[in-house]
């Protein structure tokens, strides 16, 4: 098994995609979502009996899994454990705050979206992603990792998801680089 380890809108998808047809093995994708809880317990027995997969993992879906030691369980059944981290966090935080505006976390926009800047839904949205970062942060020193960034991947699949503020969040002046160098 492969596990990724990340936070929301750094690529992971497509990360999760590309070694799963490198490596040939099922793309269980984000099977620990924090909104399917229900199926955590039984992922966990699929993976240890098909260990030929590709799982991501976030800290959120860590807090709120209901397997107590749901990361050490898959850092022992991981043949390989990647940590990948978006190095531009201003671009991370405006893509987190449009799908949590507009629901849409998948898709391509053919039309600019009009999305309106709530700036304490901004701030949480901020906040929320270095707070993942800080935990991942916590995490990786106890585990032999590999960490990737985000721009150093094959960009061909990127989402097109053009936008159009009502105005502009400012610029997010948090550096999570140095957080894992």
């Amino acid at each position: 098994m492969i596990l990724v380890l990340s936070t929301y809108r750094t690529g992971s998808t497509n990360l999760c995609k590309q070694l799963a047809e490198q490596h040939s093995y099922e793309n269980l994708d984000a099977c620990f979502h924090e909104g399917m809880t229900d199926v955590h317990k039984n992922a966990i027995r699929y993976i240890s009996n098909n260990r030929n997969v590709v799982v991501k993992l976030f800290p959120l879906h860590i807090d709120k899994s209901p397997v107590n030691n749901l990361l050490q369980e898959l850092i022992l059944l991981a043949e390989k454990v990647i940590v990948l981290v978006r190095k531009d966090f201003d671009q991370q935080c405006q893509s987190y705050y449009v799908c949590k505006q507009t629901g849409n976390w998948h898709d391509n926009f053919d039309q600019p979206v009009d999305i309106t800047l709530d700036k304490d839904r901004w701030l949480w949205c901020v906040n929320f992603l270095h707070n993942q970062y800080l935990s991942l942060v916590d995490i990786i020193p106890n585990i032999e990792c590999e960490i990737i960034f985000t721009h150093h991947l094959n960009q061909s699949k990127k989402y097109n998801r053009p936008v159009v503020w009502d105005r502009k969040p400012g610029f997010t002046n948090i550096d999570v680089e140095e957080l894992f160098i």
